[in-house]
């Protein structure tokens, strides 16, 4: 009974932060079509809407391991929410490029210090048998979240209401605040923090030079690259500016900007949630790789699309179909798994802040750039660019991710920090299921 409650209320957690995640990164896709020529922004500045809240979320990252350090897991959890659900009402109140970025600035950095808390949280809070699918059911959220704020920008694209569409994010955070103010902080956090204290690996150098000791310098290895490779397969882009990817295809009208992004969302929702019902079977390596392969299918689809003439509409959906389901079903389900798993109770928010750093730069990169490559050089080009990454994403974790499904943390610990190798003496629950353990 307690195991279960514990589930439930770590799911509930989840799903609320997740959804504000979302609505929060996809709003802005929708309410882009109507500032644009309200504000008369341009190329460059219509990426700083989608770039400027990812410096926040760098400025996060750099800060979370610290406040969790101080505060505790739980604590900082309710504070970000609590700081997102205030600026998510300001935010939309003046009619200008410099307020919208400060405000969604200052968002971002609570937006990163969550981004970086939650998966610990999950990790620790989550009972180990459940702990897999929770943390795909965020994923779950966070699409279902994007899947709203596209619906939410078609339903509000007749009278124009971007504030609106924009100003919503703000009861969503404050959901996941309501939630965190009944929840407990995790044993291990608690004790976490006792040990930081005491080790002085609270401190930014101390846990830095941990992380890239010899103990831990193989996963953080593995962590840094997995970070910027998620990103730079282009799945920030394809949310951020999947209406103005239909309008390069020949797609017109609010509908088909708008409703056809929520439709691929859907597919992604619906990708993680199999993924949720089937990750602790398949395992998470097999689920990774299989994910990965098809987001290449969906980017090969894109190219083809962007050269060909006849059918280019439908073919570019289906790529974007397709991309979306892989992302959802794989890596975006379980890329945090590796970073809160890994590493040891103390030293678990640096290790997601070590997976998010390369990751947010990525997203930057493609937020700030993404839709001046989409204009200057065309679709075809620069989904062949995204193709080519996406490949060497299926290269890289066919090579180095490992299977921990059923895996206690401390085998898990074991694991990384004696050579990629597990310890003789624990269990081999997927060798029992007949398939074999990744080294």
């Amino acid at each position: 009974m307690r195991e279960t409650s514990a589930a439930a209320r770590t799911a509930a957690i989840a799903v609320a932060v997740g959804l504000h995640y979302g609505y929060f990164g996809a709003a802005m896709a929708g309410a882009q079509l109507f500032l644009t020529p309200a504000l008369g922004l341009s190329v460059g500045e219509q990426g700083s809407l989608f770039a400027v809240p990812v410096i926040g979320m760098l400025v996060g990252v750099l800060l979370a391991n610290r406040l969790v350090t101080t505060a505790g897991r739980r604590a900082t959890l309710l504070a970000a929410a609590l700081v997102a659900a205030v600026l998510g009402a300001l935010s939309p109140l003046v009619a200008h490029l410099l307020w919208l970025d400060a405000t969604r600035l200052l968002i971002g950095l609570a937006m990163g210090v969550t981004t970086v808390v939650v998966p610990v949280y999950i990790a620790e809070a989550a009972p180990t048998a459940v702990r897999g699918r929770i943390a795909v059911l965020y994923q779950v959220a966070t699409v279902g979240g994007i899947v709203a704020a596209f619906l939410v920008a078609y339903a509000l694209a007749g009278a124009g209401l971007w504030r609106v569409m924009i100003g919503l994010s703000a009861p969503l955070s404050a959901v996941a605040a309501a939630l965190l103010l009944r929840a407990p902080e995790t044993d291990r956090g608690r004790a976490a923090r006792a040990e930081a204290r005491r080790a002085g690996t609270g401190r930014a150098g101390g846990a830095v030079a941990e992380l890239l000791g010899p103990r831990y310098r193989t996963l953080t290895r593995f962590v840094l690259v997995l970070g910027a490779l998620i990103q730079l397969t282009g799945v920030s882009a394809v949310s951020n500016f999947s209406p103005r990817i239909f309008e390069g295809m020949g797609y017109r009208g609010t509908f088909a900007l708008l409703v056809l992004p929520a439709v691929v969302q859907t597919a992604g929702v619906l990708a993680a949630l199999a993924s949720s019902a089937t990750v602790e079977r398949l395992g998470r390596r097999a689920t990774l790789l299989t994910g990965t392969a098809v987001m290449a299918v969906g980017h090969a689809l894109l190219v083809l699309a962007f050269l060909t003439d006849r059918g280019s509409g439908v073919l570019g959906l289906a790529g974007l179909l397709v991309f979306t389901v892989g992302f959802n079903a794989g890596l975006g389900s379980l890329l945090w798994i590796y970073a809160s798993e890994g590493y040891t109770d103390r030293l678990r928010s640096a290790g997601a802040t070590a997976l998010l750093l390369p990751n947010l730069a990525a997203n930057f990169l493609l937020a700030q750039f993404f839709l001046g490559a989409l204009t200057a050089f065309g679709g075809a080009a620069t989904f062949a660019l995204l193709l080519g990454v996406t490949v060497a994403a299926w290269l890289f974790l066919h090579r180095q991710a490992p299977e921990t499904r059923g895996r206690t943390l401390d085998e898990i610990h074991a694991y990384w920090q004696g050579g990629r190798r597990w310890p003789a003496d624990a269990a081999v629950p997927v060798a029992r299921a007949g398939q074999g353990s990744a080294r």
